[in-house]
């Protein structure tokens, strides 16, 4: 297994506890000369994603974390935007390489509405840019995620609201969008039917790895609920990371 896309919460960490010996699994790959990322829908910055894992034993370059917001950023590149309205924390904003502002910005971005004061008047806010002709994207597609075994509102939940009321459509920049995995396939330089993708989620990981052309391993963990391997159709079930080890995919 040489060109992995691995999910990061609920396949290798729980808030911030190892799961499914990911810590032997990723070093083994480091020691090999394997060539993974490691992918998710969180848009903490990389040297966030990188000093998480540091603490339950995975030590990995910046450059391996993939996120939402480097899938945005191409956007932005290739579309040459230069004014963005954009929903989220200082931290998280300052990530977007654009100029925030909601004076006749080109895109409204939505990143995050959990750590803000965010209410009516600003989902509103959004509502009437969408009226004005304004697109608007988007990180996740994800309803909730899972911290500490629990479910958490997440962006995606925002997304929908905003769809029903507009009638317009959220383009989703995070996973299971096909333009965050061709990306990502693309940092790994492989032909897509030699990339796999490890989730746990038979939504966003393993349906967004199928779309793109990968293929697709379900772990047993996260998300994972008993049943989902016939809604998302992996390519293979896993109980464990280090099931992997001695496999000759």
């Amino acid at each position: 297994m040489k060109n992995l896309i691995i999910d990061i919460d609920g396949t290798i960490i729980d808030g911030n506890r190892e799961i499914n010996n990911s810590s032997l699994f990723i070093n083994k790959l480091e020691n090999i000369g394997s060539n993974f990322i490691l992918a998710t829908n969180s848009i903490k910055s990389h040297e966030v994603q990188v000093a998480r894992l540091k603490k339950i034993g995975i030590n990995v370059e910046a450059k391996k974390i993939y996120t939402p917001i480097d899938s945005i950023n191409l956007i932005i590149k290739d579309k040459k935007i230069s004014n963005a309205m954009i929903i989220g924390t200082h931290e998280e904003i300052c990530q977007i390489k654009v100029n925030n502002t909601i004076k006749n910005p080109e895109v409204v971005i939505l990143l995050d509405f959990e750590k803000e004061k965010f209410g009516y008047r600003e989902l509103q806010l959004i509502i009437d840019k969408i009226e004005n002709g304004c697109p608007v994207i988007s990180a996740s597609g994800s309803p909730y995620y899972l911290k500490d075994g629990k479910k958490h509102l997440d962006t995606g939940a925002f997304v929908t609201l905003i769809e029903s009321v507009s009638g317009k459509r959220v383009e989703i920049l995070g996973k299971p969008s096909n333009k965050y995995f061709l990306n990502a396939g693309a940092i790994l330089g492989s032909k897509n039917d030699n990339v796999y993708v490890i989730g746990d989620d038979w939504n966003t990981d393993i349906l967004g790895a199928k779309n793109a052309g990968f293929r697709s391993i379900l772990i047993k963990s996260g998300k994972y609920r008993r049943g989902d391997e016939n809604k998302g159709k992996p390519d293979f079930l896993v109980d464990n990371l280090t099931d992997l080890l001695d496999s000759d995919m």
